[in-house]
């Protein structure tokens, strides 16, 4: 794969990413856990969007690429909860969303180390 084009794929990956983290982080309501904007959401597809080009060009998938299903697991968590009590939801999709950023900065670094 171009590392150009991987290199574009990964600061996607870790922007989209950092945009959910930062959501979660400043969110203080169950609410605004459930009912997510749409520059949220269409950051969630960006992500899983970059996951799946990737996934496609590259030949072997390593171990690392497969906790972002963990950050994704953390995002759709607290949809279906509607009466939710203690701060467990908010930890859970703060260090949750932090699964969707681990992959792609273990890969950069892996490919800056390579260079």
């Amino acid at each position: 794969m171009n590392r150009f084009f991987t290199y574009v794929l990964l600061i996607v990956l870790i922007l989209t990413s950092a945009y959910v983290f930062i959501y979660y982080l400043m969110a203080d309501s169950i609410g605004e856990l459930r009912t997510l904007p749409t520059s949220f959401l269409i950051a969630i597809v960006f992500y899983i969007l970059a996951q799946l080009i990737k996934r496609f060009l590259q030949k072997k998938m390593p171990w690392y690429n497969w906790l972002y299903y963990l950050g994704l697991l953390a995002v759709i968590i607290p949809l279906p909860l509607f009466s939710v009590q203690g701060n467990w939801v908010f930890s859970l999709t703060r260090y949750g969303s932090l699964f969707l950023m681990l992959p792609p900065v273990i890969e950069l670094v892996l490919l800056i180390r390579k260079k």
